[in-house]
């Protein structure tokens, strides 16, 4: 994808009513977010995106956490700051696990469970749907 093919692509976001566009094509992935003005191209090598499907076959068995709305994923308070979680933190119920931006408001996700964090589904900065896995929570 050249720079080009990217300009069309912002073009026309900002033309329609979406709000958000993710687009993967030839080993490029671009993410349009029209409401943070965040504007990312990354390199996706295909070595990572096999693995990432091996790892999605292996279940990992406990309790889990869901978005509660859509937004932007957020591991840490801030930037360069140590994340609220990772896996094998033990969590009580009522503990931070992360924060969901959605229209610049900061929301705080807790645990709804007591346990070790065995799984954490969302990277930071990713954009998360209502419902999506974000954490399990076992024993």
């Amino acid at each position: 994808m050249n720079f080009e093919e990217i300009e069309k692509l912002i073009h026309m976001l900002e033309e329609s009513q979406l709000s958000y566009l993710e687009i993967e094509e030839n080993g490029f992935k671009i993410k349009l977010d029209k409401n943070s003005g965040a504007r990312l191209v990354e390199e996706v090598k295909t070595e990572a995106k096999s693995e990432e499907k091996k790892e999605e076959n292996v279940e990992v068995s406990g309790n889990v956490i869901t978005s509660p709305l859509v937004g932007t994923f957020h591991s840490a308070p801030y930037k360069d700051a140590k994340p609220f979680v990772n896996v094998g933190d033990k969590v009580k119920k009522g503990d931070k696990l992360c924060i969901i931006e959605a229209m610049k408001v900061m929301n705080e996700i807790t645990s709804s469970y007591s346990g070790t964090v065995k799984e954490i589904c969302a990277s930071d900065g990713d954009m998360v749907d209502f419902g999506k896995k974000l954490f399990v929570i076992g024993d």
